[in-house]
């Protein structure tokens, strides 16, 4: 194959090194009037939350971390106007400005609280107007969400942490807030899914590729493509290949794949070769390095091991 060629899937970026499962807005019962907005935490379990006493307890209201319960009803679609009013209220958030939610996914539970931390401090965001934490909850064991004024989120921010999952919502009016978590959530799928892909995904960056996520699990993995991708991952060292296949695909030339991933490019082209046979395609096409990128996308998307799910 050529050593050379333009870009299918675009080049990696410069911070690419560096950066949600799709999850399902929590079960409210909107007729349940027993929550307390006024009490918080203190008047009883968060409705669709755990039961409240169980192996995540210590997770669910992590000392130092917002009020789930309300960060919830802003983010719930299904949230009756009023309520979600009443808890943006008091958040702080009534009169903010536009604002973008951060789906934070990590493989741990115990990782969770930390994580969040960490990412509020790298995504710069600030305390609320009314003077306290900056809004941000473990929503599920493994799924928390920070809300970030759009100005502050906009600047570049800090890395998240390795291993942290992060997906950016797009900037909405505070009252929106569940159409940019939807966004978020869908982003976080896409997070460090690979070697030159980034640990925070901005929904807004990945564009179209995001209705990847959108595909039936069962419709994605039943794709020639994908099992052919599917049976290369099951040999000794198919995660060598498939990190490989997806550096080439987002790379320049041989040479430049090489470098990346720290091989002598004769390596690499053995690889390449390799992967070439299970496709049944050639990667010196740039047609054909989509098709197979798109594939490794949908496999990885999709795979049984895939923690974000």
């Amino acid at each position: 194959m050529d050593t050379a060629w333009d870009l299918a899937a675009g080049p990696v970026s410069d911070h690419a090194v560096d950066h949600a499962g799709d999850v399902a807005d929590p079960a409210w019962d909107v007729a349940d009037t027993g929550w307390d907005w006024e009490a918080g935490a203190g008047a009883g379990p968060v409705p669709g939350g755990p039961a409240v006493s169980g192996p995540y307890d210590d997770l669910w209201r992590p000392g130092g971390l917002g009020d789930p319960a309300l960060v919830q009803a802003v983010l719930s679609s299904v949230m009756p106007e009023a309520q979600r009013s009443r808890a943006l209220y008091l958040l702080g958030l009534a009169l903010a400005g536009p604002m973008r939610a951060a789906a934070v996914v990590v493989a741990e539970p115990a990782a969770l609280p930390e994580a969040l931390r960490a990412c509020a401090a790298g995504l710069l965001a600030p305390p609320t107007r009314a003077g306290g934490p900056a809004p941000q909850a473990a929503l599920w064991p493994r799924v928390g969400v920070l809300l970030l004024p759009a100005a502050g989120a906009a600047r570049r921010p800090a890395p998240v942490p390795c291993g942290v999952a992060v997906g950016l919502g797009p900037a909405v009016a505070p009252e929106r807030l569940p159409e940019s978590w939807a966004e978020a959530r869908r982003a976080a799928r896409f997070a460090g899914l690979g070697p030159t892909r980034p640990w925070l995904a901005d929904a807004a960056e990945l564009g179209a590729e995001a209705l990847l996520a959108d595909i039936p699990r069962e419709a994605a993995l039943a794709h020639p493509d994908v099992a052919a991708l599917a049976r290369l991952e099951a040999e000794p060292d198919g995660a060598q290949m498939l990190a490989t296949l997806e550096t080439v695909c987002r790379t320049r030339s041989l040479r430049e794949a090489a470098k990346f991933l720290c091989l002598h490019h004769s390596s690499v082209a053995h690889r390449v070769a390799r992967a070439e046979r299970a496709l049944g395609t050639s990667l010196s096409d740039p047609a054909q390095r989509q098709r197979a990128y798109t594939a490794l996308l949908l496999w990885r998307l999709n795979a049984p091991d895939n923690w974000r799910n």
